[in-house]
């Protein structure tokens, strides 16, 4: 009997005990990425963007793996989402949602709660989990955090605010019925880079250049070289001269097709971050195009001058 009671004492204790802890654990973490609203909104709601993002592995459209522990995403909010990540067998409820914060950044808020079992046995072990599976949660928002701080991966570019380099330029323009080829503007540009040449002034950098599209059949072609001083206009080679302020400037390697996909980028980076321009983007040409036949190849980098 003495016996008996030796075991079913603690047995007891242990049961009673257990009621004592708590059925549920809540927990709030928020940080801030340097990153505007917009920009973090258009890769979220994205589901081809997921799996760029998301941290862990995916196994279908609703689950994802995260260090062996499965994630099912229930339901995907225009600032964030809801799933469940079971942790060691101990499930935990995730509501992550962001919200701008002040000077293009976006706070980022995970709200959890981590459910402990009903079994006296298991709830002992779930209590004793509640730190590590505390600190994974924690890790998992750390990890978002890490993606959307860095701007070449959520703009798929290596954006950047530089000061614009130049204030001189010599600029031409050419009227074309179909869209000017690669020797056509390098014609075009040949005809600055004489002017300039013919009053003994130095060129200063790379040349530049927009194709505008004026109607169905109609395309124009602006060229500019920088030079180390203003050169008066003369007949077709028009001064023009660039406020020395900011810029936006991300350079990539491709053809047309990934030159238009990054000035894309660079386009919503700047309306992202509410950016003034005091003037049109344009393309500088860091390879000559006409030596380098091969698109892949070409290195531009896509400008767009902004105010403070």
């Amino acid at each position: 009997m003495k016996k008996g009671l030796y075991v079913l004492v603690p047995v007891l204790f242990f049961i009673g005990a257990s009621y004592l802890l708590p059925y549920q654990k809540p927990t709030t973490e928020t940080v801030s990425v340097a990153m505007p609203v917009d920009a973090i909104t258009r890769v979220m709601t994205n589901p081809q963007e997921w799996t760029k993002w998301f941290p862990g592995k995916k196994v279908n459209d609703s689950t994802f793996t995260y260090y062996d522990n499965p994630i099912t995403i229930h339901k995907v909010l225009m600032n964030g989402f809801q799933a469940t990540l079971v942790y060691k067998g101990m499930e935990i409820k995730l509501d992550f949602s962001f919200m701008a914060d002040h000077n293009a950044k976006t706070k980022f808020t995970l709200n959890t709660v981590m459910n402990l079992s009903y079994n006296p046995f298991y709830r002992f072990k779930n209590f004793f989990q509640l730190n590590s599976a505390e600190d994974d949660t924690k890790r998992l928002l750390y990890q978002i955090q890490d993606y959307f701080s860095d701007v070449a991966k959520v703009y798929g570019y290596p954006i950047e605010m530089q000061k614009v380099p130049n204030s001189s330029y010599v600029s031409a323009k050419q009227t074309y019925d179909h869209e000017p080829t690669t020797d056509e503007i390098y014609a075009l540009i040949d005809e600055v880079n004489e002017f300039i040449a013919g009053v003994e002034v130095k060129i200063v950098n790379y040349p530049i250049l927009n194709v505008f599209k004026e109607d169905s059949s109609s395309y124009t072609a602006m060229v500019a070289v920088p030079t180390e001083r203003d050169i008066p206009s003369s007949g077709k080679f028009m001064l023009k001269n660039m406020m020395l302020g900011n810029i936006v400037v991300c350079e990539v390697t491709g053809d047309k097709t990934v030159i238009q996909k990054c000035n894309e980028a660079v386009k919503n980076f700047v309306q992202d971050h509410r950016k003034v321009s005091p003037a049109i983007s344009f393309e500088r040409l860091i390879t000559n195009r006409r030596t380098i036949r091969d698109s892949t190849k070409w290195r531009t980098t896509i400008n767009y001058p902004v105010f403070e």
